[in-house]
């Protein structure tokens, strides 16, 4: 894998260095904005990609840029990409889906809950309208639910939506369940408590529903948690 990472780091350095030199060249006499670097093009190339590997290696390629502090436009549509393929955005070839990378798009939308902004959540709100993987819901979640923001309204109430329907499925799913729990309780934390109804009615529903016991019992923490908010107003 190290030895198919570095190959591809140089074929597109030798195909793009050229073209990066001749374009910064014209940006600083005309003032438009530079070119991208070779890791932003390896991003972008391997982002849009509908083989896995190449996924994989622009979600590893983009860990290290984030973890340099890098979270531009390029980043942001790398990311929307991956965690929007095979669900939302499909590439089908004589009647099958492709590009449907699971562990692509749960990657994708742990990269976005680390960068932690008002934008990544609002692509992960996206995603998440179009998800039908419970592990991968599961990862949708709790990113929205680990970003720190103010005003959590919004979230709580597409989280709640998006759950319900693995709620409701034929076997509901403890993972989309515990992580709508646990991603109720941050944001409640973060705005003194909940006022959604909707939100009340799923942690009573799977407080009371066909989930295994760690489950069911994290969801009365919760409301016993809210209820004692309540009271203390």
């Amino acid at each position: 894998m190290f030895a198919k990472i570095i190959a591809i780091f140089i074929v597109l350095a030798v195909a793009v260095i050229p073209a990066v030199i001749g374009q910064a060249a014209e940006s600083d006499s005309s003032g438009e904005p530079e070119a991208l670097t070779v890791e932003m093009m390896v991003i972008r190339e391997t982002s849009v990609s509908t083989n896995r590997e190449q996924n994989l290696l622009a979600l590893e390629t983009i860990e290290g840029a984030i973890g340099r502090g890098n979270t531009g436009d390029e980043i942001y549509a790398a990311l929307e990409r991956l965690v929007l393929a095979g669900s939302q955005n499909r590439v089908v070839v004589r009647g099958q889906v492709i590009n449907n990378f699971p562990d692509v798009r749960q990657g994708a939308a742990r990269q976005l809950g680390t960068i932690g902004s008002e934008d990544a959540r609002n692509i992960l709100l996206r995603a998440s309208l179009s998800e039908r993987e419970p592990i991968v819901m599961y990862e949708i979640i709790t990113a929205i639910g680990e970003i720190e923001l103010d005003d959590n309204a919004q979230a709580i109430s597409t989280i709640v939506w998006v759950a319900n329907r693995f709620h409701r499925a034929p076997a509901p799913s403890n993972h989309v369940a515990l992580a709508t729990v646990n991603a109720l309780e941050r944001m409640s934390e973060r705005d003194d408590g909940i006022t959604d109804h909707h939100a009340f009615r799923y942690l009573f529903g799977v407080a009371e529903g066909p989930y295994v016991a760690f489950v069911r019992e994290r969801a009365w923490e919760v409301i016993e948690s809210l209820r004692g908010n309540g009271d203390s107003e």
